[in-house]
């Protein structure tokens, strides 16, 4: 009845549906009234579940608050209650209007406090969890409750003997801290160009900071439960995680009282303190200024180093995460001489459990990660020492019997990738080693007994594993890939023939990365390539696939440069039904004109007869229009953008040998108007550079074509222009552009 009501009511095809319900909730002849309120407040708020947030009007919400009030009464059973309770929590979305109302929204506020205080503890869960949704879509109304919130929560945290009731709570400040991220991230974009915010941060969580840090200390993360799953959500993981986000809402603020707490308990001979410390330090890297926790980091790494060595699992556990928030968030303020047993540390824990091996993976990830940018010695860094002994550890993490747990084989993969992804050139002898273990191991895989759907998944993500290794060290050894090229391609192509997506995008990926490597010598491989490749480039069912067999298509473009063009037929073929095919995932289509892109960079003046289909397909790119109140749509159209701008761009230096102007200029009066629009609803910086460098290409094209400069003559190429040379990164571009306009104009 539920779900039939929810539809009808939002097509306004069941009208008297909520007063038959009130009708229930007033009955007295009957058999069992409170049986009959029950059930009725319970498919109220299943109704409530399934309706959109602006597809009731105000008198049905006002109908059904009234149902559910007079069911939350303190002299109904507990059964109506709880139902009633829980029809509020799915109702709360669509009653703004109440909200706005301070009569009503006190009433509201009164029943769910209330509740939190009753006897039967589901009806406290309920409350406190619509405390949090209160705090979640009604923050501006919360100032005249907070006081009363601040109590009931506290207390609830502390003192509630059951421990969902004390999550809930926990939510609270967790949704109030979420809240007042992102009015502050919203504050300091406000600061930026077409920034705008119209919110303000009332900056409760800074108010009540000194209360509740330390309660969520002593009160909740010392609550562990040594015997719960990493993934269980129990009390220790809310507060650690609430405690995390107070540090990123607050900042500094936190720093003396968690330190406090971590100096006093994390050599105590209790493990459930030692781990809570360890949690707790852990939760603040993020948030505080890091020149604020440059000396905390130096002095507590010698704890934790040796803390990987704790009796007990969960303090290892956690010291391994700690390290590697360390290792992502403060590299740079490990002291040096910490380094080699730090490393030798991790290298041991990669031997403890699974679930320390994974933390402890993560954590060499992320110290691999730190020396991206790392100054090297000549042809070293700091971590070549313990390179070759990471990555024997690393690999035979691998092949533990446990390496389904904690996905421990994906963890010790992901990190061998990132160290190889990084390696100083006196290392490369023992990368060349690494592939031809992962080919050994890939080979393996063809040969590896089937007997269920399991044993086929196994093999299909360990095949996708080893291929996104062989894609890391070819780009990161660059020629020195050429012998292995044979090998590496007729195993890639057997991982294709298998026709498993996850494998297949990785295997797709990784020849992307062999011909971007060779260049013109992968030519030889075209012909056994090509039939997988067009089969990729039309997998719409697996749209991952399609788009990571465009990227390999545009990687081939670039090494086959003209070589490439007796395959374009069938290429260009297939990326045209791509563009037309509505059932392809939007996010494929703009990695598909960037490859229109690529073609005609790599092919030149041979581009022509695809240039009407292409400039077709660019033209109706550019005229899309979306919603400007849809976040994910709107970062769609910057990619989107971004691509039909790479597209244009390539065309036009594809075809710049003046012959073909004539063909690009009927278009002129569209690719500026995309130019304008973009210039006016973008401030993203690569989209600024690819447009001026863009209207730079068109002028060298057009610069014998006649009428076309009152196109490069409008206000909006001067200001795009004028914002170009402001930003540094763009200066470049913008005065060989200008320069070019010069060179138009003076003709």
């Amino acid at each position: 009845m539920a779900k039939i009501g929810a539809i009808e009511l939002q097509e306004k095809q069941w009208p008297e549906l909520l007063s038959q319900l009130l009708k229930n909730m007033t009955a007295v002849d009957v058999a069992d009234s409170d049986l009959l309120k029950t059930s009725t407040l319970e498919t109220l708020g299943y109704i409530c579940e399934d309706l959109e947030e602006e597809s009731v009007d105000q008198l049905e919400t006002n109908q059904i608050l009234t149902a559910i009030v007079d069911g939350m009464r303190e002299d109904r059973i507990d059964a109506v209650r709880v139902a009633a309770a829980r029809a509020l929590l799915n109702s709360l979305v669509f009653t703004r209007h109440n909200f706005d109302n301070e009569a009503e929204r006190t009433m509201i506020m009164q029943v769910v406090c209330s509740a939190t205080k009753s006897l039967d503890e589901r009806l406290r869960v309920i409350a406190f969890e619509s405390l949090a949704r209160v705090a979640s879509l009604y923050y501006e109304k919360l100032p005249q409750y907070i006081e009363a919130l601040f109590t009931l929560t506290l207390t609830a945290i502390q003192q509630d003997k059951d421990e969902q009731v004390s999550m809930m709570a926990i939510e609270f400040w967790s949704t109030l801290c979420e809240e007042e991220i992102e009015i502050l991230e919203e504050i300091e974009d406000n600061e930026q160009p077409h920034g705008a915010s119209s919110r303000e941060c009332a900056r409760y969580v800074h108010a009540a900071a000194t209360h509740i840090v330390p309660v969520l200390l002593q009160s909740s993360l010392v609550r562990q439960d040594e015997d719960a799953d990493e993934d269980t959500w129990n009390i220790s993981a809310a507060g650690a995680i609430c405690l995390g986000l107070v540090a990123q809402a607050i900042g500094d603020v936190i720093v003396a009282d968690v330190l406090a707490f971590v100096e006093a308990n994390i050599l105590h001979t209790e493990w459930r303190r030692r781990e809570a410390s360890i949690m707790a330090f852990g939760q603040i890297l993020e948030g505080p200024k890091p020149e604020t926790l440059a000396g905390p980091v130096q002095t507590v790494m010698p704890v934790l180093i040796r803390a990987l060595n704790d009796d007990h699992t969960l303090v290892r556990d956690t010291t391994a995460w700690t390290l590697a928030r360390i290792c992502e968030l403060h590299a740079q303020r490990i002291p040096h001489n910490y380094l080699q047993p730090l490393v030798e540390q991790l290298s041991g824990a990669l031997q403890d459990t699974s679930r320390v091996a994974a933390q402890a993976c993560f954590a060499i990830h992320n110290l691999a990660q730190a020396f991206e940018h790392a100054p090297r010695h000549g042809e070293t860094n700091a971590l070549s020492p313990f390179f070759h002994p990471l990555l024997t550890q690393l690999l035979a993490a691998t092949e533990r019997r446990d390496w389904q747990d904690h996905n421990l084989r994906g963890q010790a993969y992901e990190a061998v990738n990132m160290l190889i992804q990084n390696h100083a050139p006196d290392t490369r002898p023992v990368v060349v080693q690494v592939m031809q273990v992962v080919l050994q191991r890939l080979h393996g895989t063809f040969s590896m007994a089937i007997v269920s759907q399991d044993d086929k998944e196994d093999r299909d993500q360990l095949q996708s594993l080893l291929c996104s290794v062989v894609q890391v060290i070819t780009r990161g050894i660059d020629k020195d890939i050429a012998p292995f090229c044979d090998h590496i391609i007729t195993l890639l192509l057997q991982v294709l023939n298998n026709q498993n997506a996850v494998a297949s995008e990785e295997a797709f990926m990784a020849i992307g990365a062999v011909a971007s490597t060779i260049d013109k010598a992968f030519d030889k491989y075209m012909s056994d390539f090509l039939p997988f490749l067009i089969k990729g480039l039309r997998n719409y069912a697996e749209w991952q696939v399609c788009s990571a067999a465009v990227g390999t298509a545009g990687d081939i473009c670039r090494a086959l440069e003209n070589q490439v063009f007796p395959y374009c037929d069938d290429i260009v073929h297939c990326l045209l039904e791509d563009l037309q095919n509505p059932a392809l995932n939007r996010q494929v289509k703009p990695a598909v004109l960037s490859c229109f892109g690529d073609i005609a960079l790599a092919i030149g003046g041979s581009f022509v007869k695809y240039l009407p289909s292409a400039l077709h397909m660019l033209e109706q790119a550019a005229r899309t229009k979306v919603s400007p109140n849809d976040d994910e749509i709107i970062e769609y159209m910057v990619t989107l953008r971004e691509s039909i701008l790479e597209a244009y761009i390539g065309v036009v230096q594809g075809l710049n040998d003046g012959c073909y102007s004539g063909m690009i200029q009927p278009q002129l009066g569209v690719i500026f108007q995309f130019l304008q629009v973009t210039s006016q609803e973008n401030d993203d910086e690569c989209i600024t550079k690819n447009s001026i460098g863009l209207i730079g290409d068109l002028a060298v094209l057009l610069v014998n074509a006649g009428g076309v400069v009152p196109y490069f003559r409008q206000d909006f190429v001067n200001e795009l222009i004028a914002r170009g040379l402001r930003q540094e990164n763009i200066r470049e571009i913008a005065l060989w552009t200008q320069m070019k306009l010069e060179d138009l104009f003076r003709l």
